[in-house]
């Protein structure tokens, strides 16, 4: 797949900002951070999705960029949940020949990341991927029907994410990826085990699931990939 795919979405409402005619390179996946040099985690051909609290003023702007063009990236998605796009973000995106396009508000980076993965998966698997995986069976499930079960059982934590700028939606990605390892999903996301423990705690308190439960945790997967 390529950017231009996702700029048809109305629904995402993307916008792109620098290099927009770059914009039909092909993706071979995406990676979200916040981190102010992500660079050792890349390999090529991403699109980056940041919130942008990496940047403390102007000066980090141009370093970050730097950094994501010298790895072969293919664009950079900035999330406007806090503040707008900066001016020195697309200025160094340009400079660096970087694509660059901004996520409004009500389009969760969490929730783009779940679509950009979802369609790499088709399109690398076919039009369904086999049977014998979840991820077949809900490949053969109708879209509305997929967005249903994912507003039934995601929508308050989304709802929160919108309103405190939050990522509790990344944070419950990772935690599960991590198979509800601790220690493993502090470190991934560079944050101390209290502080997650207080994230996990509000995911649990807003969908009434128990990620203790083995079953609950099917749901929230389930929902995530839907």
């Amino acid at each position: 797949m390529v950017i231009n795919d996702l700029l048809q979405d109305p629904e995402l409402g993307l916008r792109p900002l620098a290099w927009a005619e770059r914009l039909d390179r092909r993706l071979s996946g995406v990676f979200v951070t916040d981190l102010p040099d992500p660079t050792p985690y890349l390999t090529g051909g991403e699109l980056v999705l940041t919130g942008l609290m990496w940047r403390r003023g102007p000066y980090d702007s141009d370093p970050f960029v730097s950094g994501l063009a010298g790895r072969g990236v293919t664009a950079l998605a900035a999330g406007e949940a806090v503040v707008p796009v900066p001016d020195d973000l697309v200025e160094a995106c340009e400079r660096h020949e970087l694509p660059l396009v901004a996520v409004p508000r009500h389009t969760p980076l969490s929730a783009l990341m779940q679509i950009v993965l979802r369609r790499l998966d088709l399109e690398r698997h076919g039009a369904a991927p086999p049977l014998g995986s979840h991820r077949g069976l809900l490949g053969r499930l109708p879209e509305d029907v997929r967005r249903t079960f994912r507003h039934q059982v995601l929508g308050q934590i989304a709802e929160y994410d919108r309103r405190s700028h939050s990522d509790l939606l990344g944070t419950l990605q990772v935690f599960l990826e991590c198979s509800g390892s601790w220690t493993v999903c502090a470190r991934r996301l560079h944050m101390h085990v209290n502080t997650l423990r207080y994230r996990i705690n509000r995911i649990e308190e807003l969908t009434g699931r128990d990620l203790s439960s083995l079953e609950d945790r099917v749901d929230l997967l389930l929902a995530l990939r839907s």
